[in-house]
C-alpha cells in the first residue's frame, strides 16, 4: 500500500507531501488544475520514461519520492533484486535532472530505473486518462486474455519453443541460409571452374604480349637484323678493324705499359663484336613469319583480358582471387552437413512450436469463455445490463512472437444487436466502462495493492456515473484505490477526498491540494462539481443526497493527509484525521 508521496519541482508543483490510507481516495478539481500530475509522478516510479521538460522552471531537478508499506511480496523482491531492506517501510526516490540524467534510490541504496520498475510491477497499477483507447488495440486485448487461467503457463511454454526456433533460424542465417548457401557455392564453383578451364600462368599475359609483338613485326625485325649484320661483316668489317687496332696497340705495349688498358678494351670489343655477329646470324635463322601462331597468341591474350575485366583486376589479382574463392568454396562445402543438420533440427523445433501454439490456443479459448462470462456479469453493474461481451480467438496462418492466434473483443451495447469488434461499435463511455469491468475482474484475481485510476469514468454521467462510482468503491474493498474524477457521483463514494486547485504566489502559478474533512467541505465540493462556479442551494441539497446515497464505509486512516513545508492550516483537523491545508504544489 502507498503510504505517502512527495513531489518537488515537478511540472507545476513546487513541493508537496501527501499521505494516503486504504480504501478509495478521490482527487477532484477544475480542468487544468493539475490532477493528473499524481498519475504522472507515480508512472515515473514504475520505470516510465522521464522527460527533462517535467522539471519545474527555475529548478535543476525534479524529485518524486514514495513510501510503501513493506509486505511479504515487497520483501521477497527486495531480496531478489539485491536491494536493502530497512524495516516496515520501503522508500523509493527518483530524481530527474534538467539535462535528462537522473538517479534512483531504494531504501537509500542506488538502483536503476529498470530495477525500480521490477520492484513495483504488479503491486502498483497506474491507468492513464486514455487507457480505454488502448482497449481497442488487438495486442492489448490479447495481453489481457493472456492473464487468465492457465494461459500464462501455456504462453511460457510456447515462448520457450518459439525462442528455440528463432535461435536455429539465426544459425541458418549466420551460415547464409540453406538456399542462399547453395547458390553461393554454385556461383563460387562456376567462377573457379571458369578460371581453371583457362588455366592462366603467372605473368602469362606479359610473355604472350611480347610474343605477339614479335610475331606481328617479323619483317621489320628481319630488316633491322640484316642491316646490323651488314655493318658488322661486310661494309666495314668492324670486328676485323677492331682486331687490327688491338694488334697495333699490343705492339705499343712493349714500349709503353700504359697502353695495356687500351689493348684490353680493344680485345674485349673484338670478342663482343664477334659474339654479336654470331647471335644475329642465329636470330635471323630462327626469325620467320607464323600467322597461325600469331592468331593463337592473340586469341589467348583476348581470353585472359576478358577474364581480368570480369574480375576487375590484372592477371596476378585474378590468380589471387581464385585461390580465395577455392578456400571459400571448400568452407561452404563443409557447411552443407551443418546446414542439413540445422534444417532437420528446425523442422523438429517448428513442429514443437506449432504444438505449443495449439496448446496455447486451447487455453486461450477456455480463458476467453471465462473472461467473457465474468465481464458480462460486471457490465450489468455498470448500467449495461443489455450489453453483451465476448472474447473471440481465431487461428492465424503463421507463428508469431505471441503465438498463432488473433484475439478480438466483441461487443454489443443493446439487445437485438449483433456482436461486433469493440473498436467499431463502442463509444468512449462504453469503452471506459468495459475497461473498468475488466479491471474489476482482474483485480479480483491479482495481488495488486494500489490502483490509480485517472478519469476511468470518462464519457459517462447520470445514473451510469453512480454505477461507476459504486463499482470503483467495490474495487477499493481490501485495497487502496486513488481515483482522479470529474463526476460527483463517483467522488461521493470516496473514503477520502482531495481537491486540486491553482494558487498564485510571488508572480507564479502552482497547483495546490486540499484534503477535505467529512461534512460541509465535502458537500461544498460535490455541489461545485454539480453546478459549476456558482453553487446553488439546490446543488447543496443534491450533494447531500449524493453523500447519503453513497454511504461509503469509513475506515480508520482512510483519509488523505497533506503536509506542505512552511504552510499553515486554516482548518482544524477533522475527526477522521484529514487535514485541509493550502499547499504550494500538488500531486494532481
Amino acid at each position: 500500500m502507498l503510504l505517502g508521496l512527495r513531489i518537488q519541482a515537478f511540472t507545476v508543483v513546487e513541493e508537496v507531501e501527501v499521505t494516503f490510507g486504504p480504501g478509495l481516495t478521490v482527487l477532484t478539481g477544475e480542468t487544468g488544475a493539475g490532477k493528473s500530475i499524481l498519475v504522472d509522478a507515480l508512472g515515473l516510479l514504475l520505470g516510465g520514461r522521464a522527460e527533462a521538460g517535467v522539471v519545474r522552471a527555475g529548478a535543476e531537478e525534479a524529485v518524486v519520492e514514495a513510501v510503501f508499506q513493506r509486505t511479504a511480496a515487497l520483501a521477497e523482491r527486495l531480496q531478489a533484486l539485491g536491494l536493502p531492506d530497512t524495516g516496515e517501510e520501503v522508500s523509493v526516490r527518483r530524481v530527474v535532472g534538467r539535462t535528462g540524467r537522473g538517479r534512483v534510490h531504494v531504501n537509500g541504496g542506488l538502483a536503476t530505473v529498470g530495477v525500480l520498475g521490477q520492484l513495483l510491477q504488479g503491486l502498483l497499477d497506474v491507468a492513464g486518462q486514455h487507457a480505454h483507447v488502448a482497449l481497442f488495440q488487438p495486442a492489448f486485448q490479447r495481453s489481457l486474455l493472456d492473464r487468465v487461467g492457465r494461459v500464462p503457463a501455456a504462453s511460457d511454454a510456447y515462448q520457450g519453443a518459439y525462442t528455440a526456433l528463432l535461435a536455429v533460424d539465426r544459425e541458418l542465417a549466420a551460415l547464409g541460409g540453406a538456399s542462399s548457401a547453395e547458390e553461393r557455392l554454385d556461383f563460387l564453383r562456376f567462377q573457379v571452374e571458369e578460371v581453371e578451364r583457362l588455366s592462366p600462368g603467372v605473368e602469362e599475359d606479359v610473355r604472350l604480349e611480347e610474343e605477339r609483338r614479335r610475331l606481328a613485326s617479323v619483317e621489320r625485325l628481319r630488316a633491322l637484323a640484316e642491316e646490323a649484320m651488314a655493318h658488322l661483316t661486310e661494309e666495314g668489317r668492324a670486328a676485323e678493324s677492331a682486331g687490327r687496332a688491338a694488334a697495333a696497340v699490343e705492339d705499343g705495349v712493349r714500349q709503353d705499359a700504359q697502353l695495356e688498358s687500351v689493348a684490353l678494351a680493344l680485345r674485349t670489343a673484338t670478342a663482343e663484336l664477334d659474339e654479336a655477329a654470331a647471335r644475329l646470324r642465329s636470330y635471323l635463322g630462327r626469325l620467320e613469319a607464323d600467322p597461325q601462331r600469331l592468331l593463337e597468341v592473340e586469341d589467348r591474350l583476348d581470353a585472359l583480358r576478358r577474364l581480368c575485366r570480369k574480375h576487375g583486376t590484372d592477371l596476378t589479382g585474378v590468380l589471387s582471387r581464385v585461390a580465395a574463392l577455392r578456400v571459400e568454396a571448400e568452407t561452404l562445402a563443409g557447411r552443407h552437413e551443418a546446414l542439413a543438420a540445422l534444417r532437420t533440427q528446425r523442422g523438429t523445433l517448428e513442429a514443437r512450436a506449432w504444438e505449443a501454439a495449439r496448446a496455447l490456443r486451447t487455453e486461450r479459448e477456455r480463458a476467453a469463455a471465462t473472461l467473457g462470462r465474468a465481464v458480462q456479469a460486471v457490465l450489468a453493474e455498470l448500467a449495461l445490463a443489455g450489453a453483451r461481451f465476448r472474447v473471440e480467438v481465431a487461428a492465424a496462418d503463421a507463428l508469431g512472437a505471441e503465438g498463432a492466434d488473433d484475439v478480438e473483443f466483441l461487443f454489443s451495447a443493446n439487445p437485438g444487436e449483433g456482436l461486433r469488434p469493440l473498436h467499431r461499435v463502442a463509444s468512449g463511455g462504453e469503452a471506459s466502462r468495459v475497461l473498468l469491468g475488466l479491471r474489476r475482474v482482474f483485480l479480483e484475481r491479482d495481488a495488486c495493492e494500489t490502483v490509480v485510476l485517472d478519469e476511468a469514468d470518462a464519457g459517462v454521467g447520470g445514473a451510469v456515473a453512480d454505477a461507476v462510482g459504486r463499482l470503483v468503491r467495490q474495487v477499493a474493498q481490501g485495497r487502496q484505490v486513488l481515483c482522479v474524477t470529474h463526476l460527483p457521483q463517483v467522488a461521493a463514494h470516496a473514503d477520502a477526498h482531495l481537491v486540486v486547485h491553482k494558487l498564485q504566489a510571488k508572480g507564479r502559478v502552482a497547483s495546490a491540494v486540499t484534503a477535505l474533512a467529512p461534512g460541509a467541505p465535502r458537500v461544498a465540493e460535490l455541489a461545485r462539481m454539480l453546478s459549476g462556479v456558482k453553487v446553488s442551494e439546490a446543488a447543496m441539497q443534491a450533494a447531500e443526497a449524493l453523500l447519503r446515497g453513497a454511504t461509503p464505509s469509513r475506515r480508520p486512516g482512510a483519509s488523505g493527509r497533506l503536509r506542505t513545508p512552511g504552510a499553515t492550516s486554516p482548518i482544524a483537523p477533522s475527526s477522521s484525521g484529514a487535514v485541509a491545508s493550502p499547499s504550494r504544489g500538488c500531486p494532481g
